[in-house]
């Protein structure tokens, strides 16, 4: 299918963004996962082709989330950008996204998500991004800095895979994880970009890849 015919939303030199549909379900899954242990409990949930329709169904329509594919240059999807917690009255929604492991660390996330800011405060009219990030995804929280995120707090949620108590490799991320009420539990930054700030930083699209 061609670029042009897929309902493009944002865009830049070697990302395009547009809506998440069943299909790209399948594509998801067929991710491989994580090779660096602390990111493994990021990979696909694997499922089977009947739950992977009733998972779509539910986040689209039961949480109401509003989930964009990220096509790389050859057009197959390298990455996705959930909306989750969607709030329109306060105009504000919180952030997920994630790269297919061969595209992490090379640029395509931060390309991709500035260029989606330009539709998410432009054409969707929101006021106010915000998301989470694991304090020991240095990468992440340097992508979202970079993009004008600022940090606003902090919490503790459960750590899905290794247990990093155990192991000499993760002794420098060690105090970035506790025992606590969910187990082995990981500290997460809060972060927050509203509109009038980004407004100030960001800089135009390229000619040809703003958002359509």
């Amino acid at each position: 299918m061609a670029i042009a015919d897929r309902h493009i939303v944002a865009s830049g030199p070697r990302t395009r963004v547009r809506p998440f549909t069943r299909s790209d379900v399948d594509a998801w899954q067929a991710w491989p996962d994580y090779e660096e242990q602390l990111l493994v409990g990021t990979s696909p949930r694997r499922m089977s082709p009947d739950q992977r329709s009733r998972w779509f169904d539910d986040i689209t329509q039961r949480q109401r989330q509003i989930p964009f594919a990220v096509d790389g240059e050859s057009t197959s999807m390298i990455g996705r950008i959930f909306l989750r917690h969607v709030r329109h009255d306060e105009r504000s929604a919180v952030l997920g996204i994630d790269m297919h492991p061969a595209f992490v660390g090379h640029g395509y996330g931060t390309e991709c998500l500035g260029a989606f800011l330009h539709h998410f405060f432009g054409e969707m009219g929101f006021e106010r991004m915000l998301l989470s990030v694991a304090a020991h995804n240095v990468r992440a929280r340097r992508c979202y800095e970079s993009l004008g995120f600022v940090s606003v707090g902090s919490h503790w949620d459960a750590h899905i895979g290794p247990d990093v108590t155990s192991r000499a490799e993760f002794a420098s991320v060690r105090h970035l994880f506790r025992r606590g009420p969910l187990g082995l539990e990981s500290l997460f930054y809060d972060m927050r970009l509203d509109k009038r700030d980004w407004q100030e930083l960001a800089l135009p699209l390229p000619l040809g890849e703003r958002s359509r």
